[in-house]
């Protein structure tokens, strides 16, 4: 059959490329080895130079791969499975770069081209350790190029290539059996989800990628070292990309906190979530290898806890990619990766356990060859202090993993345990501690010397920021308020202390700046990251702790069945629902549903929310803003809906007040088939609704006759009833019946908030009440916000930290060349 309007020669060409890098990954990884293998100097660059050449052709194919991809989801070429899957023709261009590392086979050829820029700056700055750094780097490229391969071996499968066709993933289907299925059926994908139409995930999953692929980089010099045998002169040359891969993984951990503080309905920044943790725990291991580094380099000690701390950076990061891409986690995790089956479950453990097996190998039979200094390090040592950070964080980093691994740890032994209902406090109650060692490591070890510190040298150095940073945090815990009680007073007074160890790091790394530094930012690239952390520290001691729920609760009106994040119930009193056009308080705000717009090519409705403050006392308007949250109902489970929803934040300089929608109608479900019920009534009868009762007050009947202010009709009926909900709230409502020349005119009034519309009717000489509940009289949203105070302490705290990494990076490349 001779299909119409299929564009093949593109997907035949990506296809190629695939099979080319991989190919080209595999001549690499063989060529280095044999660089690295041999002594005789003309072998060794004959070699070389045949590896360097395969490794070129990889970095142009998987560029290649790139392009084919995009042009193939730009210009919309719904036979290719990944285009229908991740994109559709409405979605602004700017989100078409978003589609291409949506899927599993995305990501991985986002890792992969990583791995060929950092290759070629190996290339460039490490010609000492190319040959065997790039023999572990090319062989992690053939096993990269393997998750995209898409081909059979016997019955096996390997990979998934992004260039496959619908008809040929899909071939029994009716569709494919018409030449022109791409004409009728097929002339729509089915689009990006709508949690990651942000500019945030155009940029930061490539930024956390060159984060993880950087992560190979200080693990393969400490192999070639072993390799090498030459135990210590790796690290100078290692350090830079070191720093690197510290730097790029805090960006983009960063950068996925401000993605779920902007799009997710987390409230807030940070959930503990499995995916979160994943990206954490690499990085607390680098950092921790990282220090270690520079105590080896500075005193000969650490040398082999080095080795531990960067193979288990680079283990702990594959297990973080197996946790989120086999769906292992289940759904324990709320923004996880869909798996992709038992291949890629197992082509994950198959490489987790070669470069596993690789390391062992290598470490045990040059154990007792590294050079160790049996002598004890001296308390009073800036190397001792450090070693006890680094293992603090390899502490944090096992705790986390732990918790983390619950998913996987049930599956391997049968046992159902659990995280709890609160993960948060489970992690916290432990992170907090972590925090205060760290915070206070992190202000007193710049000021100790390598081997041994004179005391009364470090006392005089030490105290004067000492005091300051204990005046400060006093103020802060005092006039900020910091009464955290949910936990207790052990937790609180643990946030107190954490808040002075953030605050000693902060101050205590400004003043090293200028008296141990001289001022010059180039040779203070360690001080300026740890101040970053510091104020990092105090920017989430304080939000978290002074985080303020201003939605609550004070109308009466409830929305049952509200959920969290986590599953949790929430309709209790911290949302507000909101009806159009009616102010509402809230707090110290007074808060209106405004109106709402949609288009037809966004799934998403966008609400207008006006929030308003004026002065108690003179009512003079103090401020006014609108937001604009967003959300949508997408199918679920049994033909049910669910809520997915955007938020939307007002910024200031020492707050955020951050706002997301909880509630809004089902279009499909307010369409008005409800009918009036009808009740006689006499004044001071009671009538019954489904959610409280309406009492008739007054009957009032008049006719020209009898009252001259009945210009226009000739009779009126009318009746003052109160509307008395369940919830103790009262409602005022006027309904009303008019004659003229024998014809009826009905005035019904209505009560929103109840869903009521209610009437009167006249049967002979009785009156009747008319009753009908309704949802399609009301428009509503129910909301929920939070006060989040001095969270730019928080991203500015992470850009300064990863400044500082930049500039000691920088130092060290020069030192190195």
């Amino acid at each position: 059959m001779i299909y119409q309007g299929e564009h093949l020669l593109i997907g035949q060409f990506g296809h190629f490329c695939v099979l080319l890098s991989f190919v080209a990954s595999i001549i690499a990884t063989f060529a280095y080895f044999k660089a690295t293998q041999t002594s005789i100097p003309g072998d060794h660059a004959t070699w070389k130079r045949l590896a360097r050449t395969a490794f070129i052709i990889e970095t142009i194919a998987v560029i290649a791969i790139f392009v084919s991809l995009y042009t193939i989801i730009y210009n919309h070429y719904f036979e290719y499975k990944y285009a229908h899957q991740h994109s559709k023709r409405s979605l602004p261009t700017k989100y078409l770069l978003s589609c291409l590392w949506e899927g599993q086979e995305g990501s991985f050829m986002l890792w992969n081209f990583w791995h060929c820029i950092l290759g070629l700056g190996i290339m460039l700055k490490s010609k000492k350790w190319e040959a065997p750094v790039m023999t572990v780097i090319s062989l992690v490229q053939i096993f990269l190029a393997t998750f995209i391969l898409g081909i059979y071996f016997f019955d096996l499968k390997v990979g998934n290539s992004p260039f496959v066709l619908m008809r040929n993933e899909f071939p029994g289907a009716p569709v494919f059996q018409d030449p022109l299925y791409l004409q009728k059926y097929l002339r729509d994908g089915n689009g990006l989800n709508v949690l990651l139409q942000n500019y945030w995930m155009v940029i930061h999953p490539p930024v956390l990628f060159l984060g993880f692929a950087s992560a190979i980089v200080p693990f393969a010099f400490a192999l070639a070292g072993l390799w090498k045998k030459d135990y210590t002169g790796w690290i100078k040359a290692a350090l830079p990309w070191t720093l690197f891969s510290c730097a790029m993984l805090a960006i983009g951990i960063m950068m996925g906190a401000a993605w779920a503080y902007e799009s997710l309905t987390f409230g807030g920044y940070w959930a503990w979530d499995p995916v979160e943790n994943a990206s954490l725990v690499p990085w607390l291991l680098m950092v921790a290898g990282l220090h270690t580094m520079l105590i080896n380099k500075s005193t000969g000690y650490s040398s082999k806890s080095t080795y531990w701390f960067l193979f288990l950076a680079f283990l702990l990061l594959m297990y973080s990619t197996f946790l989120t891409r086999t769906g292992v986690l289940g759904d324990t995790s709320v923004h996880s990766f869909t798996g992709e089956g038992n291949s890629l479950f197992w082509h994950l453990i198959i490489m987790m356990a070669t470069f596993s097996a690789m390391f062992l190998t290598a470490y045990f039979r040059n154990k007792k060859q590294i050079p160790v200094i049996h002598k004890e390090e001296d308390i009073s040592s800036r190397e001792f202090w450090m070693f006890v950070g680094a293992l603090v964080l390899l502490i944090s980093a096992v705790y986390i993993s732990f918790f983390t691994s619950l998913p996987v740890i049930n599956k391997i032994f049968g046992t159902h345990k659990a995280i709890g209902e609160d993960p948060e406090y489970v992690y916290n109650r432990v992170m907090i501690l972590i925090a205060i060692v760290i915070g206070l490591l992190t202000a007193i070890t710049q000021y100790l010397k390598y081997k041994k510190t004179a005391r009364s040298f470090w006392i005089k150095k030490i105290i004067a920021p000492t005091v300051v940073a204990l005046i400060i945090s006093v103020l802060i815990s005092v006039l900020g308020n910091i009464d955290y009680n949910k936990y207790g007073i052990g937790y609180l007074g643990a946030i107190h202390l954490a808040i002075f160890a953030a605050t000693y790091a902060v101050i205590a790394n400004a003043m090293y700046i200028w008296t141990g530094a001289k001022g010059k930012l180039s040779l203070a690239g360690g001080s300026i990251t740890h101040l970053g952390f510091g104020m990092m520290l105090v920017g989430i001691l304080f939000t978290s702790s002074k985080k303020e729920v201003i939605s609550i609760n004070r109308t009466g009106i409830m929305i049952p069945g509200l959920k969290d994040p986590k599953g949790r119930d929430d309709s209790g009193l911290e949302n507000v629902t909101l009806i159009m056009g009616v102010p509402t308080p809230m707090g110290k705000y007074t808060v209106t549903y405004v109106g709402d717009s949609s288009h037809p090519a966004d799934e998403k409705m966008y609400f207008k929310v006006n929030y308003e403050r004026k002065d108690e006392v003179s009512g003079k308007m103090l401020e006014t803003f609108n937001l604009y949250p967003n959300a949508f109902l997408m199918k679920a489970e049994e033909g049910k809906t669910a809520l997915s929803a955007n938020p939307d934040s007002r910024h200031y300089w020492h707050k955020d007040v951050f706002t997301f929608i909880t509630s809004m109608p089902d279009p499909e479900s307010i369409k008005d088939t409800a009918t009036f019920r009808s009740y006689p009534v006499q004044q001071g009868d009671t009538v019954f609704y489904s959610n409280g009762y309406i009492i008739v007050d007054q009957l009032i009947e008049a006719n020209k006759s009898t009252n001259k202010d009945l210009p226009l009709v000739d009779s009126a009926w009318l009746a003052d009833v109160t509307v008395h909900s369940n919830a103790g709230m009262t409602y005022k409502a006027q309904p009303a019946l008019f004659s003229k020349d024998n014809t009826p005119i009905a005035k019904r009034d209505t009560v929103m908030s109840q869903s009521l519309v209610l009437e009167v009717n006249k049967t002979g000489n009785a009156l009747a009440l008319g009753v009908k509940e309704s949802n399609a009289i009301m428009k509503y949203i129910t909301l929920k916000a939070f006060q989040f105070p001095f969270i730019n302490i928080l991203w500015l705290g992470i850009l300064i930290m990863s400044a500082g990494f930049f500039i000691s990076m920088w130092h060290r490349f020069k030192k190195s060349i």
